[in-house]
């Protein structure tokens, strides 16, 4: 099964769309937390450093997802797109128009899932 124009044509302005998105939340999350200074008591402290990690955090998911996103653009590019990454069969493109940003199938997805688990790298 091979993807159509269309159908990469929209994924490829959905990801487009995504990475606006996400380059603009990463902004102003910049944007939010540049200038806080550390000063007051032990408290202030601790909630100013609880904090920093989270922004750390949601920076790192962001940068993933970015990352996930130009390999998928870069996919559409050399015609790549549409093929799992793992065991090299299409991706369904229901599965595609849901997350156009996805590496694998959904079977393969499931056992990287399940291995995951099992390292206890996920929550149940």
């Amino acid at each position: 099964m091979t993807l159509s124009e269309e159908t990469k044509q929209k994924c490829r302005e959905m990801l487009l769309e995504m990475r606006r998105a996400l380059v603009n939340e990463a902004k102003a999350n910049r944007q939010s937390n540049s200038g806080r200074d550390c000063l007051g008591d032990l408290c202030d402290w601790a909630a100013s450093n609880m904090e920093a990690e989270y922004v750390y955090m949601i920076g790192e998911r962001l940068r993933q997802k970015l990352y996930l996103i130009k390999e998928a653009l870069g996919a559409i590019e050399n015609g790549d797109y549409g093929i799992c990454a793992e065991c090299g069969d299409p991706i369904s493109e229901k599965r595609l128009l849901l997350m156009p940003f996805t590496l694998f199938c959904v079977r393969c997805q499931a056992e990287i899932e399940r291995q995951a688990r099992m390292r206890g790298l996920l929550a149940a």
